[in-house]
């Protein structure tokens, strides 16, 4: 199983985070030692966050700016 975490972090390198995602989850799959698992755990977590950020657009700061104003109006 250490196999599935040095392909997992290897295709992390090279931002293929699906090929990542299917290397830790077939370690969850098949099992490992603890250690093991919880590495697989933490990289899906970190997978998952990099999917959500990839996948939310950034907030341009004059549309921040904007709604600050208009938060500021609306306290008046």
């Amino acid at each position: 199983m250490r196999e599935e975490i040095r392909l997992g972090n290897a295709t992390l390198a090279q931002n293929d985070l699906e090929a990542a995602k299917q290397h830790f989850q077939h370690l969850l799959d098949h099992g490992g030692t603890h250690i093991q698992e919880q590495i697989a755990t933490n990289r899906l977590r970190e997978i998952a966050a990099k999917q959500e950020a990839l996948s939310t657009p950034p907030q341009s700061t004059s549309t921040t700016r904007q709604r600050a104003k208009a938060r500021a109006r609306a306290k008046k």
